[in-house]
């Protein structure tokens, strides 16, 4: 009897952590949705051996933390409007890879060009991963990232080309989202731990 309440206790703990990554209107639900599960389990008949059914019952609420992640997946699609800008962005970044590449083969000792091949392909990963749903922080390192490779191709035109203000303002732009990304990236960071 005292087992089996530690057994609950631990499997409820489990769901607990899991719920944490739902959002706030399900959370609740789910845990006593999952959680009433746990001594169902426990006290299933066809289930032989008690120490079976502890380890099914806590794989059980281990798995949890999968599903609370599927669920919050599908609790936060994107609308179509995003999907459609992403898949133009997509066919943009496309594009702009395809003329560095052909640059690249133009003139292989020219060194600005691999910058902005790599760039491109910061950028190309950017839509990549938003459609694919990739974790926040992985989307907000290819974002900062773009922008330092942005920032210093601008940078490099814009010693070329003293005299074109546009270079100075597309660097001055990139270096104040870089600095806006950066600040963004900190603030979630300490605001979710």
């Amino acid at each position: 009897m005292r087992t089996e309440r530690g057994l609950l206790r631990i499997g409820e703990y489990l769901i607990g952590r899991a719920c944490r990554r739902l959002p706030a209107d399900i959370r609740e639900d789910r845990y006593r949705e999952w959680a009433a599960e746990l001594p169902a389990i426990l006290h299933d008949p066809q289930i032989r051996f008690a120490s079976r059914r502890a380890a099914i019952m806590l794989g059980y609420a281990a798995d949890m933390s999968r599903g609370a992640t599927l669920t919050h997946v599908r609790a936060k699609r994107q609308t179509p409007v995003l999907t459609a800008a992403l898949g133009l962005l997509l066919i943009a970044d496309l594009v702009v890879v395809t003329c560095n590449i052909w640059n690249i083969a133009a003139a292989p000792g020219h060194p600005l060009n691999y910058l902005r091949l790599a760039w491109s392909l910061l950028l190309l990963a950017y839509p990549i991963s938003m459609l694919r749903r990739a974790a926040a922080r992985a989307t907000t390192l290819i974002a900062i990232s773009g922008a330092v490779a942005g920032t210093a191709v601008s940078l490099w035109d814009a010693s070329q080309a003293p005299a074109d203000w546009v270079n100075d303002l597309a660097a001055a732009l990139l270096v104040l989202l870089l600095l806006a990304l950066c600040l963004a990236s900190r603030w979630a960071r300490t605001r979710g731990a």
